[in-house]
């Protein structure tokens, strides 16, 4: 391990400070999608494609955390990744089905 890499403690740790928001905007990406579709879904459905943005925009900060780039870029990056998280879902959902049979 590189010791000018940080460890998952501190990336913990810099989450709780205020990476969380990144949560936020992977909801709101597919809070935002979830609006302005002509799709008819019940509250509950909402709220789990909600909770699934939240997750994979939670997801990308783990992921984008030590790349240098424009935190701009990386807000737009949480929050499309939220948007699109159902077809992330719903992808690895086939994969798994197929895998199994």
């Amino acid at each position: 391990m590189n010791p000018n890499e940080p460890s998952f403690a501190d990336i913990l740790d810099e989450f709780k400070r205020g990476g969380w928001i990144v949560g936020f905007l992977g909801g709101a990406g597919m809070l935002a999608r979830l609006i302005l579709t002509d799709e008819k879904y019940s509250h509950f459905r909402w709220f789990g494609k909600v909770v699934a943005g939240t997750l994979v925009g939670i997801i990308t900060y783990f992921a984008l955390y030590g790349i240098d780039i424009a935190p701009i870029y990386k807000s737009v990056a949480y929050a499309l990744s939220g948007t699109f998280s159902q077809e992330l879902f719903g992808w690895l959902r086939r994969k798994f089905i197929k895998e199994t049979k």
